[in-house]
């Protein structure tokens, strides 16, 4: 009798343990990334010099501080969100960036592929932005991406303000950066509640 009621009582812990890992595995699969904020946010951004795919060399110092705000995009060919993405990037860089040079400027950064993967990749999706080659993942280091796609968002004074986990779209990118000159105090919650309001609304 005592061990059935043992057997039990081990049984009704089991069960219970479980049920709470579960819960937590449940909890951080719905935590949107973007509430981790980039420890960058308030930073200098850090200094970029990279190949080019498409030729040349890309130095962060000619883009950074220049009064317009940057858009870094970090993206490879393995990612699944960044095809939904890939328009949507080629987009802004017509309509936006290439249209004034004080609209935001769009860095495209992509990790490890070679040129050829780079070249089909953008023929695959229309893109005609030059695109910055880190081949060995040094500059996602310094910026601390874990994953792809992830987009920064750097100031007129070079200040990392927020960085955006997942897809972006052109309007995202514009209100974001509304909001952001509108709001140069606010808190990364605040930053991320704005930001998922924007998504919703979208």
């Amino acid at each position: 009798m005592q061990k059935k009621n043992f057997n039990k009582k081990n049984l009704i812990i089991s069960g219970s343990i479980l049920i709470f890992f579960m819960s937590l595995m449940i909890y951080a699969l719905k935590q949107d990334p973007n509430f981790t904020p980039s420890q960058l946010v308030g930073e200098k951004a850090p200094i970029i010099s990279a190949p080019i795919s498409q030729g040349g060399s890309f130095n962060s110092e000619n883009s950074f501080n220049k009064g317009r705000w940057v858009v870094l995009n970090f993206w490879s060919s393995y990612c699944v969100v960044c095809r939904s993405e890939a328009p949507e990037i080629e987009n802004f860089y017509q309509t936006i960036s290439l249209n004034s040079a004080t609209n935001p400027e769009l860095v495209s950064i992509n990790i490890q592929d070679d040129k050829e993967a780079i070249s089909q990749w953008q023929s695959n999706y229309g893109q005609t932005f030059p695109v910055v080659q880190d081949t060995k993942g040094l500059i996602s280091i310094q910026y601390g991406v874990t994953g792809t796609p992830e987009t920064f968002f750097i100031d007129k004074n070079s200040i990392v303000r927020y960085r955006i986990a997942g897809a972006v779209n052109k309007n995202i990118i514009l209100k974001f950066i509304d909001w952001l000159e509108k709001n140069p105090n606010s808190s990364q919650d605040d930053a991320t509640k704005a930001l998922m309001n924007m998504r919703n609304n979208s």
